[in-house]
């Protein structure tokens, strides 16, 4: 009888996409093992997603990744912006510029433009190189899960070998498409798919230029699709096509599809090969829990959004963020397993509100495709979703009654617990930092009355759980570029905040009463932080 190994991990990360390479550079970079099984051979060659968030970047630069983004983007940030024509060639040509706006008031960080093809193999060689184990090729046999940990059989699929992972964890990465959603017994719901599309990846010569003015992307009238140009001469060309109508994705052949890329340039003689044709959905979908036993489930797997926004991938890479650190908390022993319950009381109402802004953009932009939507809800701006998430409750002290908005302002965070902490422009040794650039590893007490030192050093003992201490403004090593601290915090003379390591509020002393300070520790054990014995 054949014996098929065990590989003894802390978390298995079923896909190796956008969200569980995420998670996997996220875990690897904590110290904390991981697996990462993913049934394609290679990471994606097709586009997808290609818009990076402000926020999204805030979280590759807390672990040195942005840099690496940076140097290897594709499209072109400060390009010709978005054209609409009948084809390439038409002369009528009309501009538009969407996209993410200036983030430098609100972000130490820009948006960014690297397609998902290029971000990818960023994520991977980051996890690799902090620990992490990929199986490229390998298929989910079987999983089970008790009280105990989590059990896997994977299939290499091109060689029929198999292994059994034991795990601590298991974070469902694997799609829409995926089975592990399914196999937890975990339903959905929401209007499902709402338009078919095919993605077709071509090698070209055609310049990246209409009329001598580069573009982002051309709207294609003759075809109702999207090209999008890429620095090297390897192109998209997206459009829908119609079950309804007998048009199927398999009528999509080589052929065809270089036909549809000469129709979109408008002209013969060029060329127009095809390197990869895709076919997938936008959709809209909610996974009714996050969480099933040892197993979480984050991205496509949890939720489906169309792409009006910009808000699918990014909101994957923030469920990747808000699961990570978690975890690691909880498998180094620094925080109780409840607190792995504040992940979907956190993540699902706000991945709901944010994909009902998905919808209202979609339905403001584009004709109710499915005739089923829900009615749009009032649309808000790209950044209140970006920045001013907001949550109802999780791990975090609240402050009174939530307001009934899902999102603040982001030109104005209130450095509420449940929030993201305002960015600030600080200074240390003469050098100009931000202060979300103090955040990332631990959880930080934020002050500026220099008091505060001792009361986080005591409970950091107390909970055997590290807690930094920053002090901002006179006394401290941070200056206040701007003399902006108390009031984006909120805190009077001698108040504090301690912001976690994802950037959220946790804790708030607005006044800094001696009984608050006292009881800074017990604030924090509340939320699961600190050992069993804490």
């Amino acid at each position: 009888m054949t014996t098929i190994p065990n590989i003894r991990t802390e978390v298995l990360i079923v896909g190796g996409g956008l969200t569980g390479l995420t998670a996997a550079a996220l875990l690897a970079h904590r110290g904390i093992d991981c697996l990462v099984v993913e049934r394609h051979p290679t990471t994606s060659i097709q586009y997808k997603f290609t818009g990076i968030s402000p926020r999204s970047m805030e979280i590759f630069r807390s672990i040195g990744l942005e840099p690496e983004i940076r140097a290897e983007r594709t499209g072109d940030q400060q390009g010709g912006g978005i054209a609409r024509a009948k084809n390439l060639a038409d002369p009528d040509i009309q501009w538009s510029h969407l996209g993410w706006p200036d983030a430098r008031p609100f972000s130490p960080t820009q948006p960014a433009t690297c397609d998902q093809h290029v971000l990818e193999p960023i994520l991977r060689r980051h996890a690799e190189r902090h620990g992490a184990v990929t199986r490229f090729g390998w298929d989910l046999d079987s999983f089970e899960q008790d009280d105990a940990g989590v059990r896997a059989g994977i299939l290499n699929l091109a060689t029929g070998a198999k292994e059994t992972i034991v795990a601590d964890y298991a974070i469902a990465a694997d799609g829409a498409h995926g089975t592990m959603r399914q196999r937890l017994g975990i339903a959905s719901n929401g209007p499902g798919q709402l338009q078919h599309w095919i993605s077709i990846i071509f090698d070209t010569d055609l310049p990246p230029t209409l009329q001598d003015r580069r573009f982002t992307a051309c709207f294609i009238g003759d075809l109702n699709g999207t090209v999008t140009p890429r620095a090297g001469g390897r192109w998209l060309l997206a459009l829908q096509y119609h079950p309804q109508k007998g048009e199927r994705a398999e009528d999509y052949d080589t052929a065809r599809c270089r036909d549809l890329i000469l129709r979109a340039a408008g002209r013969d003689g060029i060329k127009a090969d095809p390197v990869d044709i895709r076919a997938w959905e936008a959709a809209a979908m909610l996974a009714d829990r996050f969480r099933q036993g040892r197993t979480f489930l984050i991205g496509d797997a949890a939720h489906l959004m169309p792409p009006t926004g910009a808000f699918g991938g990014n909101t994957g890479i923030h469920d990747a963020h808000n699961l990570a650190w978690k975890l690691a908390l909880v498998l180094q022993e620094q925080a109780r397993p409840s607190l792995l319950d504040s992940y979907e009381a956190e993540r699902r109402p706000v991945v709901a509100v944010t994909l009902a802004q998905a919808l209202a953009r979609l339905q403001s932009w584009f004709k109710d495709p499915a005739d089923r939507l829900p009615p749009p809800v009032p649309l808000v701006p790209d950044y209140d979703v970006v920045f001013g998430q907001r949550f109802e409750a999780g791990a975090f002290l609240p402050e009174g009654v939530s307001p009934e908005a899902p999102f603040e302002a982001y030109a104005a965070l209130s450095g509420k617990p449940g929030t993201r902490a305002p960015h600030l422009n600080l200074e240390r040794d003469g050098k100009t930092l931000s202060s979300l650039d103090l955040f990332g590893a631990d959880f930080v007490l934020v002050a500026g009355d220099a008091r505060w030192r001792q009361t986080a050093e005591e409970a950091s003992r107390q909970l055997g759980l590290p807690l930094g201490c920053a002090i901002i403004g006179p006394g401290g090593y941070l200056a206040d570029s701007d003399n902006r601290f108390a009031t984006a915090y909120g805190l009077q003379p001698g108040g504090a905040a301690v912001v976690r390591p994802d950037g959220f509020i946790a804790w708030r002393s607005p006044a800094g009463t001696t009984e608050q300070a006292t009881h800074l520790a017990a604030a924090l054990h509340q939320l699961g932080l600190g050992g069993a014995g804490s």
